[in-house]
């Protein structure tokens, strides 16, 4: 009779365990369902035609959107406050461009961000600054090519090793400053 006994307890036991698990996961799923319908920030809205070559015919400076040049190692995409900071007063020139600056407001006004799609970007093991690039005077165009003739922003050069190298070794003034420049920890991580 004892060994009844003991084998009643344990599957009493495991399936008590068992219903106490079923019941957290879905007590957590449900949970987590009701959290993402009330918490997910709006879907950012990712097919706003931009023309930088309109922006700079405007006036805009590379700098003007892209301050990180100067003082960090990204660029960085100008915020939406930035850009409503000139279309809230702006009226386009051409009106076939008003759905999406129309469309830019919208997404001001509901708070959506606007996902700009990368033109450049390094391997992670790449240590990458404009800031001494702009010290030293090289312009933008130098790498990026005449983005301010470009309706669509898109690469010009292939910014490999073998690009930074050439560009590393004509900017020395002596062989001093070139070893220094071509040292694989100038760039490399």
């Amino acid at each position: 009779m004892k060994r009844q006994r003991s084998l009643r307890f344990p599957v009493r036991w495991l399936l008590m365990m068992g219903l106490l698990v079923v019941a957290v996961l879905v007590a957590s799923a449900v949970i987590r369902r009701s959290e993402a319908a009330d918490g997910d920030p709006p879907s950012p809205i990712t097919t706003l035609f931009f023309s930088h070559q309109k922006h700079v015919d405007a006036g805009a400076t590379c700098v003007y959107c892209h301050p990180g040049v100067l003082n960090g190692a990204v660029a960085g995409i100008p915020s939406l406050e930035k850009c409503m900071g000139c279309h809230q007063n702006v009226t386009p020139k051409d009106e076939k461009d008003q759905p999406d600056i129309d469309r830019l407001v919208q997404a001001w006004e509901d708070q959506r961000p606007v996902q700009w799609p990368k033109v450049n970007d390094q391997p992670d093991f790449v240590r990458f600054s404009h800031q001494p690039h702009i010290r030293r005077g090289i312009a933008c165009e130098t790498c990026h090519g005449n983005v301010a003739q470009m309706d669509l922003a898109q690469p010009v050069y292939n910014l490999n090793m073998g690009f930074c190298l050439s560009c590393h070794r004509s900017m020395a003034v002596d062989d001093a400053e070139e070893a220094r420049l071509v040292d694989c920890s100038i760039c490399h991580k």
